[in-house]
C-alpha cells in the first residue's frame, strides 16, 4: 500500500492521514474477526465431514442451482429420448441420464452391460485423477552409479522409464544433449534400459489380431517412446515392439550423434544406489487425461491403467491395474452391473460396461467438483476433438462428451447443460445397430438440451 507507506514516512500528519489510519485499523479489526469466524467454520466442517474436508464441502454446495424435474417433465423426456433412439436400437443397448442432483431421470436397460468401445476410458480417467491426483507427473531419468569424471562414465548409463505415455524422441534427445553439455564424452559401461516398472505383455491378448500393425494398437511398456510407434511414411504411423530394445537403439544413436562414445546395450534393472543425471517430468496428469479424452488415445489409457497398479504397490500389469479400477468404483459406490473389462482403453470387443456405470462416474465427478471433475477435460460437441463432426443444434455449445466406436459398437457419454435443469450426465451405448447410432445420439442430446 504505497499511500500508507508514504504517510508513515511523512513528518506531517493531516486529518486525512489520521482518518485513513483509523479506517485501516478498523479494517484490520474486522479482518481478524472474519478470519476467526472462518477458522470456526472450518473446524465445524471438519467435525461434520472429517473424511471429505472443507474443499469437498464447498465443492458439493458449488453445484449450480437448477429447477427440479417434475414427474411430468421426466415422462416427456422419456418419450422424447425413446423417439430419438428408436431407429437405431437393436437388442443390445444401454441408456441412462442422471440429473444435476444425482437422480436417474432416464433409464432404458441402463444396467445391461454391453460393449462400450472408447467411452470405457472414462473409468481409467476418473480413477487416475482421483487416485494419482491431477498434478501427478511421470518421471523418466538417465542415471548412473557415479558421476562422470574427466568426461568418462565408468558405470552403465541407465535409461529408467516410469510409463510416461507422452515421452518422445525429442525429450530423450534433450537429455542426451544435457549430458554432452556437462562434458560427457565416453561411457565405459553399457547403455542399459530399465523397463521394470511395468510388467505383462506389450499387446493385450484380448485385442483383435486383425488390428495388429494399426497405430491405435500400440504396445504398453514402462519405457514408452513416441507412443510406441514409428512413422513408416509421412503421416502414417505403425506400432513397434520390444520397446526396451527400441529405446536402447534410439539412445545409442543419439549418444553417438552427440559425440559420446557408448558401449554395448543391455536391458537391466538399475541398482538402488544410482544417481540421477537427468530427470524429465511429464506434463501434469490432468493434461495427459485431457489429451487421452480429446483424441481417444488408447496408448495413454493402457499406460495409465498399469500405472494405477504401480502406484498401489502392486505388480504393474493388466490384471492388477483393472483390479484397482474395480476397487475404485466400489469405493465410490458406483454400480458395476455386468462389468467385465479386460483393458483400459475399451479396444477389446469383449469389454462390457453398463450405461449406469458410466453415467454415475460422470455424475459423481461433477458432484465432487474440484480438480477431479471431468467436464472441462472432454471435447466440446461439434467443435473439437472426436466430437468435431457431430452436428448438434440445440446442444451446440452445451455438450462435452466422449465418443466410442468399434465395428459393432457405438457410444457417447458426457454432460449436457439443459435450458432449465442445469447440467446432466448421460451415457448412451448401442451395439449391433440397424441404423445410425451417431445420428440418434445427436437427436437425443439436442432434445435433452431443450428441457
Amino acid at each position: 500500500m504505497p499511500f500508507v507507506k508514504n504517510n508513515v514516512r511523512s513528518k506531517r500528519r493531516s486529518k486525512r492521514s489520521r482518518g485513513i489510519k483509523r479506517l485501516i485499523a478498523a479494517g484490520v479489526f474486522f479482518t481478524v474477526i472474519a478470519l476467526a469466524l472462518w477458522t470456526l467454520v472450518r473446524a465445524l466442517i471438519a467435525a461434520v465431514m472429517p473424511e471429505r474436508g472443507v474443499a469437498a464441502a464447498i465443492a458439493v454446495h458449488a453445484v449450480p442451482a437448477s429447477a427440479p424435474w417434475t414427474s411430468a417433465q421426466i415422462a416427456r423426456l422419456r418419450r422424447a429420448l425413446d423417439g430419438a433412439f428408436a431407429p437405431a436400437l437393436s437388442n443390445r443397448y444401454s441408456l441412462a441420464v442422471i440429473d444435476a442432483s444425482g437422480r436417474v431421470i432416464y433409464a432404458n436397460r441402463d444396467r445391461d452391460a454391453v460393449t462400450p468401445a472408447s467411452v470405457q476410458k472414462l473409468i481409467v480417467a476418473n480413477a487416475a485423477l482421483d487416485l494419482l491426483g491431477p498434478r501427478y507427473r511421470f518421471h523418466t531419468i538417465l542415471a548412473a552409479t557415479q558421476a562422470p569424471k574427466d568426461g568418462t562414465l565408468d558405470s552403465n548409463l541407465w535409461f529408467v522409464g516410469s510409463g510416461d505415455p507422452s515421452f518422445t524422441s525429442d525429450d530423450l534427445r534433450s537429455g542426451v544433449r544435457q549430458l554432452a553439455r556437462g562434458g560427457l564424452r565416453r561411457i565405459d559401461g553399457a547403455v542399459a534400459v530399465d523397463a521394470g516398472a511395468m510388467s505383462g505383455p506389450e499387446i493385450n491378448p484380448y485385442w483383435d489380431p486383425d488390428d495388429d500393425g494399426e497405430d491405435f494398437q500400440a504396445p504398453v511398456s514402462a519405457v514408452s517412446l513416441d507412443g510406441d510407434t514409428v512413422e513408416a511414411q509421412p503421416n502414417q504411423w505403425v506400432p513397434v515392439h520390444d520397446m526396451p530394445v527400441v529405446v536402447g537403439d534410439a539412445l545409442d544413436r543419439m549418444l553417438r550423434h552427440a559425440g559420446i562414445e557408448a558401449g554395448r546395450r543391455v536391458t537391466q534393472r538399475a541398482p538402488l544406489d544410482t544417481i540421477v543425471l537427468w530427470d524429465h517430468p511429464s506434463a501434469p496428469l490432468r493434461a495427459l487425461v485431457e489429451h487421452m479424452l480429446y483424441v481417444s488415445d488408447n496408448h495413454y489409457a493402457e499406460q495409465l491403467m498399469r500405472t494405477l497398479a504401480l502406484d498401489a504397490g502392486e505388480r504393474a500389469d493388466n490384471r492388477n491395474g483393472l483390479a484397482v479400477e474395480r476397487a475404485f468404483l466400489s469405493e465410490r459406490g458406483i454400480p458395476t452391473d455386468g462389468l467385465h473389462i479386460v483393458d483400459g482403453s475399451g479396444l477389446a470387443e469383449s469389454d462390457r460396461v453398463a450405461a449406469i456405470t458410466l453415467a454415475r462416474i460422470l455424475s459423481d465427478a461433477q458432484l465432487r467438483g474440484g480438480a477431479n471433475q471431468l467436464y472441462m477435460l472432454l471435447p466440446a460437441g461439434g467443435r473439437d476433438g472426436t466430437l468435431t463432426d457431430y452436428d448438434f443444434t440445440t446442444a451446440l455449445g452445451r455438450i462435452r462428451a466422449k465418443t466410442g466406436h468399434l465395428s459393432d459398437a457405438d457410444s457417447l457419454a458426457g454432460y449436457v447443460t439443459t435450458l432449465h435443469h442445469g447440467r446432466v450426465s448421460f451415457a448412451f451405448l448401442i451395439n449391433d445397430s440397424p441404423g445410425d447410432p451417431d445420428s440418434a445420439y445427436v437427436r437425443a442430446v439436442d432434445r435433452l438440451a431443450e428441457f
